[in-house]
């Protein structure tokens, strides 16, 4: 009977409105050669050391407490993860650290009154400095981490129940500066409920990292943060700003951290839009049910993460995972796919969603179109809107406002400044940033394409030849790719003709120009 009371008591509490914290929005955008790593441990359980491995109760009759394992006195709460990132890691990208929990009042308790109702009680009182931790590196000491509130319930009129809040703190000179990157990670004095809570207490932390490897293909990496009670209501997110390869097989990551994911229940999901079906295509994989999708566990890909302490099986409504989307012949994220939707849902089992990470592989033409020093050229007839929107992207970082000149006297009647003459595509080409490439004739290359992989190179020279053009290459010593190209002139005049006359063949709309050792 108990139980059932309580079952009970859970359902209509998740199976109200979805309620919405702070708004789910692009945090950061990275275009590189590389990947992603993500590491994190739950902060409450039932045990100060001892992992907790049971999956047969509800949250609820838990009593928590916080887990501190780090043998240090300083701390109140603490837990480790290990970091191992492949040797050839060339450099840290970027490093974030999110941490959340519910915390409603600081000690809770529940009581049962006449027989048939569970009430959770405790002094509605609770510090509002979630936001200061500790954060250890491998072979180092504790250092006070101030992070940035994205949202703290306590002070509104959501999330009554639990009072969830979640901070984040950019990490990366941290890591950049360290002379050891692999090893254990552990963040300490991080801030919940201890005892009872109605829907159950939960809180962890994660190491979100991203490194450049120039062996890795061209990816496109992005990060949303916020704070959404998701439940019968679904909640969208839609990914944009990359193109995929045009060729391939593509590979692509989604990253999340939620709280209040129960093992118990089977009600959530996560999905991906098929755009060509126009419909969402669950998710799924041996560790995570399609109808239980967000189930107290940490994974990476289809394996669970352990490589932490405690090593506990059932996180106890902290979810943590990296999985690879299946995308088997590209049915899902086809070729030249330029965005996509994540859906969440549930029916009973309601959670709360605070991060997400996307990341696939793109096309490498298109980094090069990111790249400060490699620019797509833009033709003369296309709209002006396009060229200032490829200008501010790519050169937005050198612009200079203009100093005034104090020696001169300013005319009040002149009110307007005229606009600058906008350069013609030819003038464009010619004021290319040069780049140098060893051993190749200096000019202007009319490039068709580029490949990371030579296999591929190949089989694109191919088809240029059975096209019955002349098709060349070299390989950029920086990146490694292999670049086609079917002209080079140190006319850029020259070049530019061929340009605009071979972009009226559908299969060299693309095209573009590099300068090159000038």
């Amino acid at each position: 009977m108990m139980r059932f009371l309580i079952a009970l008591f859970i359902l209509s509490t998740f199976c109200s409105y979805a309620q919405e914290g702070k708004r789910f929005a692009s945090n950061q955008k990275f275009y590189l050669n590389g990947n992603s790593t993500i590491i994190g441990n739950s902060i409450v359980g039932t045990d100060a050391i001892e992992p907790f491995n049971d999956d047969s109760e509800i949250n609820d009759v838990l009593k928590m407490e916080y887990i501190d394992v780090d043998d240090d006195p300083s701390t109140f709460s603490s837990s480790q993860a290990n970091l191992k990132l492949p040797d050839e890691t060339s450099s840290i990208k970027y490093a974030a650290l999110y941490w959340s929990a519910v915390y409603k009042y600081d000690k809770g308790v529940r009581r049962i009154i006449n027989y048939e109702k569970m009430v959770y009680q405790g002094k509605d009182e609770r510090s509002t400095n979630v936001n200061s931790i500790l954060f250890k590196q491998p072979l180092g000491n504790y250092q006070p981490i101030t992070g940035h509130v994205i949202y703290d319930s306590y002070e509104t009129e959501l999330f009554e129940d639990t009072k969830p809040y979640v901070c984040y703190a950019d990490v990366t000179s941290l890591l950049k500066n360290s002379s050891t990157l692999n090893g254990t990670y552990a963040v300490a004095n991080i801030k919940a409920t201890e005892g009872y809570v109605s829907g159950g207490v939960a809180g962890g932390w994660l190491l979100y990292i991203i490194y450049e490897d120039e062996t890795e293909t061209a990816k496109y990496f992005t990060t949303y943060n916020g704070f959404v009670g998701v439940d019968k209501t679904a909640t969208d997110i839609k990914f944009k700003d990359f193109k995929t390869d045009e060729i391939g097989d593509i590979k692509t990551s989604l990253l999340i951290g939620t709280l209040e994911g129960d093992q118990k229940y089977k009600t959530d999901n996560c999905s991906i839009l098929d755009a060509e079906k126009k419909s969402f295509v669950l998710l799924s994989s041996n560790q995570r049910p399609g109808n239980n999708f967000f189930n107290s566990k940490i994974t990476i890909e289809d394996e669970p993460f352990l490589d932490r302490n405690p090593n506990s099986t059932n996180t106890l409504g902290f979810d943590l995972l990296k999985m690879e989307i299946p995308n088997k012949n590209n049915n899902i994220l086809s070729n030249n796919s330029s965005e996509t939707t994540i859906r969440f849902k549930t029916k009973a089992d309601g959670f709360y969603l605070f991060f997400v990470a996307f990341e696939t592989e793109i096309s490498p033409i298109y980094l090069e179109g990111k790249s400060n020093e490699e620019t797509l050229v833009v033709f003369e007839n296309e709209k002006p809107t396009e060229i200032v929107d490829i200008e501010i992207k790519e050169e937005s970082a050198e612009i200079l406002e203009p100093k005034s000149d104090v020696s001169k006297p300013v005319k009040v009647a002149q009110t307007s400044t005229p606009k600058p003459k906008r350069k013609t595509g030819l003038e464009r080409i010619e004021s290319l940033k040069s780049i140098s490439i060893p051993n190749l004739a200096k000019g202007y290359y009319l490039v068709t394409n580029v490949f990371s992989v030579e296999e591929n190179a190949m089989n694109w020279m191919k088809t240029l030849e059975e096209k019955g053009h002349t098709p060349k290459s070299y390989i950029n010593p920086k990146n490694k790719w292999n670049y086609i190209y079917l002209a080079n002139n140190e006319d850029a005049s020259a070049i530019y003709q061929k340009q605009k006359e071979l972009s009226k063949l559908d299969y060299f709309q693309d095209i573009w120009i590099l300068k090159i050792n000038f």
